[in-house]
């Protein structure tokens, strides 16, 4: 048994930084298990190019043609080029093209992205652009298959006669199809012609469909519940592009008990800020509602202060709202700063942040500056047992309004999390009103994944308010 050795190419570090005539061979050059050697093809314009990132390209056995620049790959095949990576068993290129193909199974990867080409894959390196024919694999937490999937470039990916799901099961409950679907991983996503599956039937379909792929994001099946307070709930989420990176919105829910509550509005997302106007009815983590016609939303995301480990985000809002009792024209600017969390070791971290707000109400005529700060000490026992303990304080406004606000001034919450199996886990929390010298609130939670499905149900002891949920599966 002999001892196989790699050969490796540093092709386009030489052809494309440098963009002019490099000597090589005069004859074709071949490189095989017993003998390593390091290749570099001749371009012949002698313009200067652009700077690319350079390649690598690894296997077993390989042949080269400095005069046609054509390459030949055999064994455990690896080609590089920053953070993209192909693997597959038999590889054909020209670096005179600044090409590589194969029509055995490929794969191809690169952060939140895995695919695989059953029927073989072709990639222009120079523009970092391919194809990737009866492909499957994950975008982000999506699993996804396709015809054919093609490289636009490493920030795009675009799947023709394809399907789309987060339930990983090998004939999943639900799932997404469309003619074309265009992924900008980890930020968003455009099905044409989208059919929504759940099994083997169709419940709905849209000609455009958007989703957002960034962490938290609605799922586009229904959900449904109940609360103690509203009911029985049945919501559906929805998002269509209107024009670049402006979409408009329709979250519809039904309550047995509170009745039909539909949210409307446009969002704009652009990369470091979004601006949006919402309409309809809006419920906050407390169960409060609130009625917005309209209000106009402008959300400047985490940004970084120099080089330090502090982050903030700015918050502004400005509308009509509306509760059972009252309207008013409700401003609301939120500047909150955050550092980055302190690991005080391997599984004892501290988050620590800081806020400040000016509201006013037309209702009134009230104006109120306000701060806030709190600290939050985690502490990982197991990969099992997770417990957590922290202090807020939010300095006290005479608000017109409950929704989105706090209740408690002065708390310290607790909590803890144990995990008994992949499929069940139970939290209990609790706030204590340190004003007050009292417990407000103590919630019980129970999660179970059901394979493709999350059910969470809650019981609030001081409020007598129970909650349950189902949603599709988060990973």
């Amino acid at each position: 048994m002999f001892d196989t050795k790699k050969a490796v190419f540093g092709l386009l570090a030489l052809i494309m930084v440098f963009g002019a005539a490099v000597p090589g061979y005069a004859a074709d050059t071949e490189a095989t298990t017993d003998n390593k050697k390091e290749v570099a093809s001749s371009v012949e314009s002698a313009t200067p190019a652009k700077p690319q990132a350079p390649i690598t390209i690894e296997g077993d056995e390989l042949s080269f043609s400095d005069l046609t620049g054509q390459v030949f790959v055999k064994g455990n095949v690896r080609v590089t080029q920053n953070e993209v990576k192909l693997t597959t068993d038999l590889l054909n290129g020209n670096t005179k093209e600044s090409l590589v193909w194969t029509d055995s199974e490929a794969t191809m990867t690169q952060p939140g992205v895995n695919l695989i080409g059953s029927g073989g894959l072709k990639y222009d390196y120079k523009d970092n652009t391919g194809t990737l024919q009866q492909a499957s694999g994950k975008v982000n937490r999506q699993f996804v298959t396709g015809r054919n999937i093609e490289m636009v470039s490493t920030s795009e990916i675009i799947i023709n006669d394809g399907t789309m799901t987060v339930c990983p099961a090998e004939v999943p409950d639900y799932h997404v199809s469309a003619d074309k679907v265009e992924i900008w991983p980890g930020d968003k996503m455009i099905a044409y012609n989208a059919k929504f599956w759940i099994k083997n039937t169709v419940i709905y379909s849209m000609g455009k469909y958007q989703k957002s792929l960034k962490e938290g994001a609605q799922s586009e099946f229904p959900r449904i519940g109940y609360d103690s307070g509203d009911g029985a709930y049945i919501s559906q989420y929805l998002e269509v592009p209107v024009a670049g990176n402006t979409s408009a919105y329709a979250d519809l829910t039904y309550f047995s008990s509170a009745g039909f509550k539909p949210a409307y509005g446009l969002v704009d997302r652009e990369k470091m800020y979004s601006v949006g106007i919402n309409y309809g009815n809006y419920q906050d983590s407390d169960d409060e509602w609130i009625k917005k016609e309209p209000e106009f939303r402008f959300d400047l995301h985490r940004q970084r202060v120099g080089n330090s480990p502090i982050t903030y985000t700015f918050m502004g809002i400005y509308g009509k709202w509306t509760d059972a009792r009252k309207t008013s024209w409700h401003q609301d600017y939120r500047l909150n700063f955050r550092h980055d969390t302190i690991d005080l070791s391997d599984t004892l971290k501290l988050n620590v942040g800081f806020g400040l707000r000016h509201l006013r109400e037309s209702y009134n005529d009230y104006s109120a500056d306000s701060w806030s700060a709190g600290a939050r000490l985690t502490k990982t026992w197991s990969p099992k047992l997770t417990t957590w303990t922290g202090y807020g304080y939010t300095q006290k406004t005479s608000n017109v309004f409950d929704f989105d606000e706090e209740d408690v001034n002065k708390k310290w919450t607790n909590g803890v999390s144990y995990k008994f199996d992949h499929q069940n886990t139970i939290v209990f929390s609790q706030v204590y009103d340190l004003e007050n010298k009292l417990v407000y609130d103590q919630d019980y939670t129970w999660r179970r994944n059901l394979h493709c499905w999350d059910l969470e149900i809650t019981y609030r002891e001081k409020r007598d308010q129970l909650k349950v949920s189902i949603d599709t599966v988060k990973w």
